[in-house]
């Protein structure tokens, strides 16, 4: 329950703040949240889908008092009947939904690592309404990112 109302928490600060409107797209973003929560964050570089509308869609890697999570906001709820295919240089890994956001069906400490080696992930959902979509994130920076979010918490 913790974990969740430090997500709802981070997702609340992110959006309401004035200093992310603007930011570029493909760059990893250090946020703290508490002395114990702190998230990176990063908009996709490309998003590709035939879509009308869309919320916003991010991919966030949140650490919680030691516990780290990767998980990916899409914008749009996702189909329940499909997983949600991640790809980083390659490396396929699969993510399970829940609503808008879809989480790893592994330890998330994989995905870092692939991330940390990586250069480009992509995420391919699925909407409730069938429509495909492709979300491509830079992954160049990510490390030092990652380490920043390891020491700040």
């Amino acid at each position: 329950m913790r974990k969740i109302l430090s997500l709802i928490l981070l997702i609340m600060m992110i959006f309401t703040s004035s200093s992310i409107f603007g930011k570029e797209k493909g760059i990893w973003t250090h946020k703290k949240i508490n002395n114990q929560a702190c998230a990176i964050y990063q908009f996709p570089v490309s998003e590709k889908g035939d879509y009308t509308k869309r919320g916003q869609v991010v991919f966030f890697v949140t650490k919680d008092k030691g516990a780290v999570y990767v998980r990916a906001d899409a914008g749009y709820t996702f189909e329940t009947n499909k997983y949600i295919k991640v790809t980083i240089d390659g490396s396929n890994f699969q993510f399970f939904e829940d609503g808008d956001s879809a989480w790893s069906m592994q330890d998330d400490r994989i995905i870092i690592d692939a991330m940390k080696a990586g250069k480009q992930m992509i995420i391919v959902g699925y909407s409730s309404r069938g429509t495909q979509t492709t979300d491509t994130y830079s992954l160049i920076g990510f490390t030092k990112a990652i380490t920043k979010l390891n020491e700040s918490c």
